[in-house]
């Protein structure tokens, strides 16, 4: 599986006076993904139409969605959804918005215009593999921060928050790796899993 990895504007488009202009979008929940469509339809004052398709990976597979905005049905959000699915991609998404000529384009000139505006926003995406990461709280010595952040950062993990207290409490983003290494040489750590934030 892929993941982008950073947001990126395609070129505009021009299909029979019609303009498209494709987003490729990283998101780790629905939310977050609805929110970057917010802010696409505030920075496209007068579109038509924002048609879009994401996938995320949840605990219990991926949620695949797509919206044709209004668009005859599957003319505009499914072609998003397909180039997802066909390039594998896990927490990301594709928008594209359409302001309309005043030419009709028909439901396979509408389906193909959707495609390439998505696929050039893809074009000028950062993409990498995808790494699945886990959710844990911990709770360590203050000699041992130094260590625990050292085994976060070279197995792809993030440190999410940090408390201070008598002992540290971190809120942390792990791949299964890291989490084995922690689990395997700091036994004595509590490590507690959480969901992931939606």
């Amino acid at each position: 599986m892929n993941v982008i990895q950073q947001a990126t504007q395609s070129e505009e488009l021009v299909v029979n006076k019609s303009k498209f202009v494709g987003y490729a979008l990283s998101a780790q929940s629905r939310r977050e993904f609805l929110a970057h469509i917010h802010k696409i339809h505030n920075a496209n004052p007068g579109c038509n139409h924002i048609a879009f398709a994401y996938q995320i990976k949840t605990k219990s597979g991926v949620d695949s969605y797509f919206n044709d905005a209004g668009e005859p049905s599957g003319t505009a959000g499914k072609p998003l959804l397909n180039i997802l699915e066909m390039k594998h991609f896990a927490n990301s998404g594709l928008a594209v918005v359409r302001f309309y000529g005043g030419i009709n384009l028909g439901t396979g000139g509408l389906a193909r215009a959707y495609s390439k505006a998505g696929m050039m926003a893809l074009a000028k995406a950062k993409v990498t593999p995808f790494i699945d990461l886990y959710y844990y709280n911990l709770l360590i010595k203050y000699n041992m921060l130094d260590k625990i952040t050292n085994v976060i950062l070279k197995n792809n993990g993030t440190i999410l928050d940090k408390n201070f207290g008598e002992n540290i409490a971190l809120r942390i983003k792990l791949t299964k790796e890291g989490v084995n290494e922690i689990m395997m040489h700091y036994p004595s750590i509590s490590m507690e899993p959480i969901d992931q934030p939606s």
